[in-house]
């Protein structure tokens, strides 16, 4: 998992090599223990991923769940590819082998553009993963937040945060 904090940390130190990335650098993702309660309406952020798509296209993926529904929500830039579809943008993924739908034919997905504080744009990619026990998809990584919670925190404080490189190199 420190690899992909470590690529984030490159995304973001070199503007000039990738395009925008949506990482929530200053953000803290809650970690809460849902228990037995949350079913009903609370949203449960369950892990993340980071990547590149493209040599110069990075990723962000958030995993989350609400209401026994589980999603994938994958960040990407619209810079270059605008005009895209929601089928070009999902076969974009999974052409990266990030997951794979088990019914191609009924995607469960949706797309909306945003924009972020800094005036980039992106598309929200969002697949749903499963409902109660049903599976719309396989594979995929999803890493917990706690590292990348404790690296943005670091940065905000204006710490030196781990690079992902272990203490000993």
């Amino acid at each position: 998992m420190k690899h992909k904090i470590k690529l984030l940390n490159m995304f973001r130190l070199n503007p000039d090599k990738f395009l925008p990335v949506a990482d929530h650098a200053w953000k803290v993702f809650p970690e809460e223990d849902p228990g037995t309660e949350w079913y009903d309406d609370t949203e449960v952020n369950l892990g993340w991923d980071a990547g590149l798509l493209e040599p110069d296209r990075p990723y962000f993926m958030e995993c989350w769940a609400t209401c026994g529904i589980t999603m994938l929500t994958y960040f990407v830039s619209t810079r270059g590819i605008e005009d895209a579809s929601t089928e070009d943008l999902v076969r974009m993924l999974t052409d990266a082998h990030l997951f794979r739908l088990l019914d191609p034919e009924n995607p469960r997905t949706s797309v909306m553009k945003f924009e972020d504080d800094t005036g980039n744009e992106f598309y929200s990619i969002n697949v749903t993963a499963g409902i109660e026990d049903d599976l719309y998809v396989e594979g995929g990584a999803c890493y917990p937040f706690g590292p990348l919670n404790e690296y943005n925190e670091r940065k905000m404080k204006g710490e030196k945060p781990d690079d992902g490189k272990r203490k000993d190199e």
